[in-house]
């Protein structure tokens, strides 16, 4: 080989070792996002059916906000930790930019405020579990216009394919009027969900609209293609007439004995809050959610018997009474949907006075279910 030529190689070959190594590998971080998953020390878990990189906000499009990105196809993907910007037990929408968006955008992030890839609802438990994977719809990111209109100060609204259980194609929260999505040609049966933590209970409750004269959850229909690339959905004409039902009854928990905190536990299973506490402490009552049995796809059973219940100090929990003055043993108990039961636990284990009752059972308000329009 002349020199000549040997000077080309050379040349040529430390072009491509350039090029190779100054190229982002896929999961490590490009343009300052963190793109790689965090299968430990991670915030929040997600599952990107689409075919595009996304970045991550919690709750806002500023810079101060970012999390991090998600890889297109990535599966429980697990989004960086910040201490900092995960500072506290919460919910809050997570807004996903394409990063293309992001990129076109960095210096104006407020101008995709009604137009984002989509918006996720998630909690995030700062000294608990958050093992919860949030799927993002595969049928993002096409050419036509899905106009969400939120005219409510309190609801906030997360949109599911096929069913109520269904994976996320949007989040319309309270104090933003509209959100517009955009979809790829195709079918869409969109069920509305209603999603939030109540700080108060410390419970993060799921609320449904239920379809007319059923128990079967409230859907519309969608399509778009040969034509249609436009659709609006109003949620307050559609769900402001409409009854709401939890598919789940609640566990109100008021510890009255005199030797600390007691737990709930049924059977060998010692149910925790939303945030991960266990201990109930007197005077400082506690809510837990017991959702109900599916009776179908998007229905949910009017109620479910329980038995084994047991409340007190670990180790020396009781079983429920028939009544505060009555000892007879509760051996099951009917828990119907959309109630709230509440539990008294009084006495003491170091005495052996302790005991555990149902105090009073309420009907959950409509108003409370629907929010406010």
């Amino acid at each position: 080989m002349g020199i000549k030529n040997k000077i080309t190689a050379i040349l040529f070959g430390t072009l491509m070792a350039v090029l190779l190594f100054s190229c982002p590998q896929e999961g490590e971080e490009e343009g300052g996002i963190d793109f790689s998953s965090h299968n430990t020390d991670y915030s929040i878990l997600v599952r990107n059916n689409t075919s595009v990189k996304l970045v991550a906000f919690k709750g806002d499009l500023l810079e101060s906000k970012l999390i991090g990105g998600i890889p297109a196809h990535a599966q429980n993907h697990g989004l960086p930790y910040d201490p900092a910007l995960f500072d506290k037990t919460e919910d809050f929408p997570m807004i996903l930019l394409t990063e293309a968006q992001y990129n076109e955008n960095k210096d104006n992030l407020s101008s995709l405020k009604n137009t984002p890839f989509t918006r996720v609802y998630v909690f995030f438990n700062k000294s608990g579990d958050n093992t919860i994977v949030y799927e993002i719809a595969a049928g993002l990111g096409g050419n036509n216009e899905f106009k969400i209109i939120n005219a409510s100060n309190s609801i906030n609204v997360e949109l599911r394919l096929g069913g109520a259980a269904g994976e996320t194609i949007g989040y319309a929260p309270a104090g933003i009027l509209e959100t517009t999505l955009r979809l790829q040609d195709g079918n869409y049966n969109i069920f509305p969900v209603f999603k939030r933590y109540n700080t108060f209970r410390d419970v993060v409750e799921t609320v449904y609209p239920k379809g007319s004269g059923s128990n079967y959850a409230w859907f519309e229909s969608y399509s778009f293609g040969e034509g249609t690339t436009t659709a609006t959905m109003n949620l307050k004409t559609l769900l402001q007439n409409t009854t709401f039902v939890l598919g789940a009854a609640w566990v109100y928990v008021n510890n009255q004995t005199i030797s600390g905190g007691i737990r709930f536990v049924e059977g060998s299973n010692v149910k925790a809050t939303a945030s991960g506490l266990t201990n109930v402490m007197s005077g400082n009552p506690r809510t837990f959610q017991i959702d109900m049995p599916k009776a179908g796809n998007n229905t949910y059973a009017d109620s479910i018997t329980v038995a084994n219940w047991k409340f007190g100090a670990t180790g020396f929990e009781v079983p429920l009474r028939t009544g505060e003055n009555d000892t007879t043993p509760l051996a099951s108990l009917e828990i119907q949907q959309g109630k709230m039961y509440t539990i008294t636990v009084s006495g003491s284990h170091n005495d052996n006075s302790l005991k555990a009752w149902v105090s009073n059972t309420t009907e959950i308000p409509q108003n409370e279910l629907s929010g406010t329009w």
